[in-house]
């Protein structure tokens, strides 16, 4: 879908979620580091981390989200020069690391972006993501596809040590 005169300005309608959602997304590891010591009661980051593979693993998720925050301010400003197959294609794939990551609060986050976007443009994420596919995705999209395949390491992860 292209992007008119009329409907471009209405692009910015919904800044302030994502704006929202990129604070939230990149505060994930401080918040995670506070979370972190005030439970464990420990002063050294690299102590805990080295004595428990479990919180070394929930660290590592938090650290995804300042990535994911990046990649979709990049799809923000696709979306405002009028591509939405990528904003979409992108968003989708988002939501897949996402679940990977099995964080409950960026999953609807994210999903309620695609929702905003969805209702804008009239573009399913499904059909986004065959267009993109015809379309340059693996050069595209590389980051999203980095950051799944970082989703899935941490997947495997949780299920070696038992975290379900």
């Amino acid at each position: 879908m292209t992007a008119t005169p009329a409907n471009r300005a209405d692009y910015h309608k919904y800044d302030k979620w994502f704006t929202i959602a990129k604070i939230l997304l990149t505060l994930a590891p401080f918040i995670a580091l506070i979370y972190l010591q005030a439970f464990t009661g420990k002063s050294n980051l690299s102590q805990m981390l080295q004595q428990n593979p479990q919180i070394t693993l929930a660290f590592l998720t938090a650290m995804a989200g300042p990535f994911t925050a990046y990649l979709l301010s990049f799809a923000q400003k696709h979306f405002y020069e009028g591509d939405t197959v990528y904003m979409m294609s992108c968003l989708l794939l988002l939501l897949a690391a996402e679940l990977l990551l099995r964080n409950t609060v960026y999953i609807l986050t994210i999903a309620c972006l695609m929702l905003l976007i969805y209702r804008q443009t009239g573009m399913s994420p499904l059909t986004a993501l065959v267009k993109k596919r015809k379309e340059h995705f693996f050069r595209d999209l590389s980051g999203c596809m980095v950051l799944i395949l970082f989703a899935l390491f941490c997947l495997f992860v949780s299920f070696r040590l038992g975290i379900l």
